[in-house]
């Protein structure tokens, strides 16, 4: 039974904070009569796990409770954890059904024993140490109730014993216990089976709804997987692609079922076809789709897996810890004599063919991405620790001022140096752009470097390579053998093929590249738009659509999973991916002509990518945007560990689509922003679960547009949960640039640095969130700063780049400017003469409305923290900021009980609705 969820709730999610025993619901116990005054609470605390009966269907409602259910009770609702040994009492028989809840219920200081080595289970439990043995337990829920009741007003409260005089009043306080049919309390009476059940109804209502640390209801849910039957085509990894493709015949390959697809359709007239995959693993899974190997709005093309087992699509290799080898003599010169015998090593080149080039290769763990060895190492918190290293000496030699980095460079023999593969990147604010080593001039103290990842963004990062410190550039060297110093480190020999790893444990993933393909790339510097890119792809798709993939787990690749250029009705259905250390999992990109992409992301998990995970480029413009022609849907997926190491944006990100609704997912750990909606309108994200995400970067946030005046995005009943804390920089939402029609409401925030970061742009609107425990200012805004004046040259002219596109679209595009005049009255007049800051029109003023937002810190009252004077500005009305200790709207907030107090008008905040139910 999911318990109504009330406002209560108000600052901190909840979840199931007891066992989940199962039992119906529709049970009732033979001696439980319908309309007696327990019979709810019985229903209660058995559909909870918690009394499941004496046996028989019944239920004994009037006998007395004893020691040893009690103690029971209060283990289940705890979640049944494991106790460290036995309780030790001598009439506690280790085998008992009670044995480990005594045990537990000992070491937690819930109960004692009658004497130091006796419980006396079967002892009934009065009602004042009933009430004795809760307020002990309620330590365990962080919810404090300071107040005592005054027992005056019952004919025996003298009676109660000194002992539990001070939990007899708590428990009435909370009104866990209330007085008989005559008004006594009846202290030393037995407390019976029902009353026992009303009680913890009523302890679960009081203290089951705050936590310090917020423990949210919001998980990815896995959904059942449904049973295939009577598929057009099966394979195993047992088959053969000469084979039909029947059940008793299976074929043996990706590529063999896409041949075979082709066939069928031209058999079999109409309906969906389903290729049906046998547990196994499959690899390299690669495959071209084409026009010809689509479906229809009519007819999918279903790619699923059949039967138990996992169906892996596996394009690198996994290699196990018994795999490794000790170093040989002529290795251990490369590394320290104390860290050699730490070091083992295993060829990598008879395992997987051909090494990735530079900085393609990555190495994951079950952790995570292994580090490769690198100058300087990491900091014990895992960040990256940089070196001020180098001068500019031109856009492609660095002039090496630092001392250490110039020995290393000069151990290496000069003539080979290009051949270890150095590699390594710069910094400039957040941004990274990778380098690769050419040569080096040991005298001269000249890096010749080769351009990376970045193309043409690292070309103009290396123009400004100087820091504006002008202390030099702040970089890191990798793949250096001799920094290979740290467990879970590697590097790779690539001029012998051996991998070598420091004490390496469990098993390791190496993506590999297959399927090299022309895929479209996308290069925002060149001005060209889409330039023809070189690029690894498992399952390419152009020109082709109505494809759905079930129930299959991707692993290991160096480039993208699935690609999709000029597709539309693609649906990715319970699958995995992980492990990939291209620039995105899947990437999409453009619709069919006249029709929806309409990606169907959905029950899906998605873990370890050094980019983005799911990646929509919708190319939506003009009319088109008008249309909700986009149709994205990412909907109940598990997002983790996205943007390890490259600079990308987003676990999701929709760029440039029109429509789109990402709702109930959960994001872990995800490096550099979790959803982004750059350039898009009309898009809807709601429900999610933002946990521990912008990790790695120095500003930005969860979920963000740039540079788009159409908008219309809704942002809403969303919980952010530990973003950003390390930095008042970081912003758990984050409108870039010229954001406008952004709305923003009902979201919960808690341990989540700055709410909003709102950069010059209009009619956004952020009404009703809560914030607990920021680490800086709840708001921030540089909307009026250019009205003031300030040199904000870079904002100016992100700006001015905005409203000339859209001056641009006013301009020639047929019905653009009916449509941006009704979304947003006046910016059709805009003014494009930027040299004027201080004009109030230039950012169109009124703009921003921030009404109603609630925040509490933890040690200090806070304000709504503009830049300049935005107010003249924007609506800025009924916000409300409290220090924890001086906050009137919630009961005793410093120890995490955030319930509101009665009488209290708070905000009209839906919590009901915030993260997934």
């Amino acid at each position: 039974m999911k318990k109504p969820i009330s406002v209560l709730l108000a600052v901190v999610m909840i979840a199931a904070a007891f066992a989940t025993i199962p039992a119906s619901a529709a049970q009732i116990f033979d001696d439980v009569e319908e309309g007696r005054w327990s019979a709810e609470a019985i229903e209660y605390a058995y559909e909870n796990g918690y009394m499941l009966g004496t046996g028989d269907g019944s239920f004994s409602p009037d006998a007395p409770v004893t020691r040893a259910a009690v103690a029971t009770v209060l283990w289940r609702r705890q979640g049944c954890p494991e106790p460290s040994g036995p309780s030790g009492f001598s009439d506690v028989d280790p085998g008992e059904w009670y044995a480990d809840a005594v045990a537990w219920a000992k070491e937690a200081g819930v109960v004692y024993g009658v004497t130091d080595t006796e419980f006396d289970p079967e002892r009934a439990v009065t009602r004042e140490a009933l009430a004795a043995m809760l307020c002990r337990f309620s330590a365990f829920s962080l919810v404090s109730v300071p107040e005592r009741a005054d027992l005056s007003a019952f004919e025996d409260g003298d009676a109660v014993s000194a002992w539990a005089d001070d939990a007899v009043r708590w428990a009435v306080q909370s009104s866990l216990i209330e007085g008989t049919d005559g008004g006594a309390l009846d202290p030393s009476g037995p407390a019976t089976r029902e009353q026992f059940a009303a009680i913890i109804e009523r302890f679960d209502g009081t203290f089951t709804l705050a936590y310090n640390t917020p423990v949210i209801m919001s998980h990815y849910t896995e959904k059942p997987y449904p049973l295939v039957e009577n598929a057009d085509i099966y394979v195993s990894t047992d088959g053969d692609d000469a084979n039909p493709g029947t059940f008793e015949e299976p074929l043996a390959t990706f590529a063999g079922a896409v041949a075979k697809v082709r066939e069928v359709k031209a058999a079999k007239a109409e309906g969906d076809i389903t290729v049906a995959f046998k547990a196994g693993k499959y690899g390299p899974a690669v495959a071209e789709l084409t026009a010809e190997d689509g479906g229809s709005p009519d007819r999918q093309i279903i790619y699923c897996k059949y039967g138990d087992g996992d169906v892996i699509f596996d394009n690198g290799a996994t290699i196990a810890e018994d795999d490794f080898l000790p170093l040989d003599e002529s290795d251990r010169a490369m590394f320290q004599s104390r860290l050699a015998d730490s070091i083992k090593k295993v060829d990598l080149a008879s395992l997987v063919g051909e090494i990735p080039g530079y900085s393609d290769f990555s190495l994951f763990s079950d952790d995570g991405m292994l580090k490769v060895a690198r100058f300087p190492n990491i900091y014990e918190d895992g960040s990256d620790q940089f070196m001020k290293a180098a001068e500019t000496y031109d856009t492609t030699t660095l002039l090496i001022t630092n001392p250490i980095l110039a020995r290393r460079l000069a151990a290496y023999d000069p003539s080979t140096i290009s051949e270890m593969r150095l590699y390594g990147y710069i910094v400039r604010g957040y941004r990274k752009d990778t380098f690769t080593v050419e040569s080096y001039d040991a005298a001269g103290k000249l890096l010749t470097v080769g351009y990376g990842s970045s193309g043409e963004f690292g070309k103009k990062l290396r123009e400004e390579w100087k820091d504006a410190d002008g202390q030099g550039i702040r970089m890191v060297v990798m793949n250096v053998p001799f920094e290979l110093d740290t467990p879970g480190e590697y590097w790779v020999d690539r001029t012998t093929g051996y991998l070598y790893v420091y004490d390496p444990q469990g098993s390791y993933y190496v993506p590999m590249p297959h399927g090299e393909l022309k895929v479209r790339g996308i290069n925002y510097d060149t001005g060209d738009g889409y330039p023809n890119t070189e690029g690894y792809c498992a399952i390419y798709a152009e020109d082709t659509g109505y494809i759905t993939f079930r129930g299959i787990d991707f692993v290991n690749t160096s480039g993208e999973f699935i690609i999709g250029y000029k597709t539309s009705g693609f649906e990715i259905d319970r699958c995995s991916f992980s492990c990939c250390s291209g620039k995105n999992q899947i990437l999409f990109m453009r619709s069919l002509p006249d029709q929806p992409l309409g990606l169907h992301v959905t029950d899906s998990e998605f873990d370890l990518c050094v980019g983005r995970h799911v990646y929509v480029f919708d190319e939506a413009e003009g009319p088109e945007r008008f249309t909700n022609r986009s149709e994205i849907l990412v909907d109940n997926c598990l997002f983790m560990r996205s943007n390890l190491s490259f600079d990308a944006e987003g676990a999701v990100n929709l760029h440039q689509c029109s429509g789109g609704l990402v709702s109930h997912n959960r994001f872990e750990n995800c490096y550099r922003y979790a959803v982004m909606f750059t350039g898009s309108c009309d898009v809807i994200v709601e429900y999610n679960d933002f946990d521990s995400a912008m990790t790695n970067s120095d500003d930005g946030g969860i979920t963000r547009g740039c540079a788009d005046v159409l908008g219309n995005n809704i942002v809403r009943y969303n919980f952010y949960n530990t973003i950003s804390v390390g930095s008042v920089g970081h912003f758990a939402h984050y409108c870039d640039n010229g954001d406008c029609g952004t709305v923003m409401y009902s979201n919960l925030f808690y341990n989540a640095g700055n709410v909003c970061y709102n950069g010059g742009g209009r009619d956004n609107i952020l009404n009703y969130n809560v914030m607990i425990d920021g680490s800086g200012s709840t708001m921030g805004s540089f909307t009026d700063a250019i009205i003031n004046g300030e040199e904000l040259d870079w904002l100016v002219n992100a700006l001015a780049n905005a409203w000339r596109t859209v001056r641009g679209y006013i301009e020639n595009v047929p019905g653009y400017a009916e449509e941006l005049e009704a979304r947003r009255p006046g910016a059709t007049s805009l003014k494009l003469d930027f040299s004027c800051a201080a004009d109030k029109d230039f950012i169109l003023a009124p703009t921003n409305t921030i009404v109603g937002n609630l925040f509490i810190n933890k040690d200090k009252t806070v304000n709504t923290g503009f830049y300049g004077n935005a107010e003249s500005y924007c609506t800025v009305e009924g916000n409300v900021a409290y220090g924890k200790d001086e906050n009137p709207i919630f009961v005793n907030p410093t120890i995490g009980d955030y319930r509101i107090r009665d009488g209290v008008d708070f905000p009209d905040i839906q919590f009901e609705k915030i993260g997934r139910y």
